[in-house]
């Protein structure tokens, strides 16, 4: 069912809910991986997401609105409850306990927003929320003769952060925001686009830039009309070609390389070469977490519940605040069994996405190929507050909406052919 204006409540209330929403995913309390102490920043964050749910199902049970909640949805709250119980196994049960619950309060904003607004409202706001805080956040820094560049003490590269926000994590907000505005049927400003682009690019994040580059490009592509669908694999080929040729010369002629290098360098670093066999370090991180994932056969340590053992079981020049992947930080959240849940009701949501037509089918599957693809380096389905799982969420609202539109304009069609057919027998003789 489509919401009519009549029957939404007012989207001051969406915009409210999504921009406390938003709010509450910066971090703005630094503290120890392994410290009991969470300061105030635990607190407040439960706090927002309780008052922006409120409010929201305040406003649909005033309007008498019906709860829609689509499959992906009823499986994520799933996994939120099996890795709430799973807390009890935790390092920290109670810190545990409350990611989980605010991992639950997240999927239920998003299925309160999206049943009491259309879907697309809410992404449109959520957007704008992003582009705002990165905006006043940039602003902020420079105006405050603050470095906009930091050293990583990993790696040795000048990235760009913001307050709350690690070069890792400005890079994925960056990216997942922009992602998201090409799902609306009005394209944000072009300067919003290109200010989100070049946030991602400067936060030094080779894989999710790489990611980004071809996301945006793939999205490009598929919006220009091309007759015949030869010239779409043409022009493939012909991409193709020229990066493999960029590739082979700039390995066999030393200025080019250099030239490149020149370019690049500054963000990215001259170590690719060495840290691609294990991932700028993530596969020791992985291979750290691995007697928690045999332990993880049937329920696992809660969100964030297995931190000690990523941090005391890693090399000496890493510190491992989490796994660095979506999809192993979710088996030691919640166990295999719920990992298992989660990724079905995903499967469900790239399901019926993949049957859609349009540009919502291209933008859909490009987002979700950006987070699964993201999430093989950061645990993107569980940072920012669960951004990506809201989106997921939402944008699954918005398919099924897009649905529900196309069969009552079919059955419109039919009625209406039905009605201009002449009877048989008018006289009924």
């Amino acid at each position: 069912m489509i919401p009519t204006a009549q029957a939404c409540p007012s989207s001051r209330i969406l915009m409210l809910a999504i921009f406390l929403y938003a709010a509450s995913s910066i971090k703005f309390f630094d503290r120890d991986p392994l410290s009991q102490q969470v300061g105030p920043q635990g607190p407040i964050q439960l706090g927002v997401l309780v008052f922006a749910a409120l409010a929201l199902f305040v406003s649909i049970h005033r309007h008498g609105r019906e709860l829609v909640v689509p499959s992906s949805a009823k499986a994520f709250l799933a996994f939120g409850a099996v890795a709430a119980v799973s807390s009890l196994f935790s390092f920290y049960p109670l810190l545990s306990f409350a990611k989980g619950l605010a991992f639950l309060l997240v999927c239920g904003i998003a299925i309160l927003a999206s049943s009491a607004f259309r879907p697309a409202q809410v992404l449109k706001y959520l957007y704008y929320s992003f582009a705002i805080i990165l905006a006043v956040e940039l602003v902020v820094k420079f105006g405050g003769g603050f470095p906009l560049f930091d050293v990583d003490d990993y790696s040795g590269r000048a990235r760009l952060s913001l307050f709350g926000l690690h070069p890792l994590l400005l890079g994925e907000l960056s990216s997942i925001t922009l992602l998201s505005g090409f799902l609306l049927s009005k394209r944000p400003p072009l300067y919003c686009q290109v200010f989100l682009l070049v946030m991602a690019i400067a936060s030094g994040s080779r894989t999710g830039s790489t990611f980004l580059i071809v996301a945006v490009l793939a999205v490009l592509l598929a919006s220009v009309p091309l007759h015949p669908p030869r010239l779409v694999s043409l022009y493939c080929c012909l991409g193709c070609v020229l990066m493999l040729l960029l590739l082979v010369g700039s390995q066999t002629n030393d200025r080019l390389s250099e030239e490149i290098a020149s370019i690049t360098r500054p963000l990215y670093g001259d170590t690719l070469s060495r840290d691609f066999p294990t991932l700028n370090g993530r596969t020791d991180v992985w291979d750290a977490a691995a007697p928690a994932l045999a332990h993880s056969l049937l329920l696992g340590y809660g969100l964030g519940g297995a931190r000690d053992v990523l941090v005391n079981h890693t090399s000496w020049d890493w510190v491992a605040g989490d796994a660095h992947n979506a999809f192993v930080e979710l088996a030691l959240g919640g166990g295999f069994p719920a990992l298992l849940i989660f990724l079905l009701g995903w499967a469900g949501a790239v399901w019926r996405a993949w049957r859609l037509r349009g540009s919502l089918r291209v933008g859909t599957l490009v987002l979700y190929a950006y987070i699964a693809g993201f999430g093989i380096v950061a645990p993107d389905l569980t940072n920012l507050q669960a951004l990506c799982t809201f989106l997921i969420i939402t944008v699954d609202a918005m398919v099924g909406e897009e649905f529900a539109a196309s069969r009552a304009q079919l059955l419109l069609a039919s009625i209406a052919a039905a009605s201009k057919e002449p009877l048989e027998n008018p006289a009924c003789t």
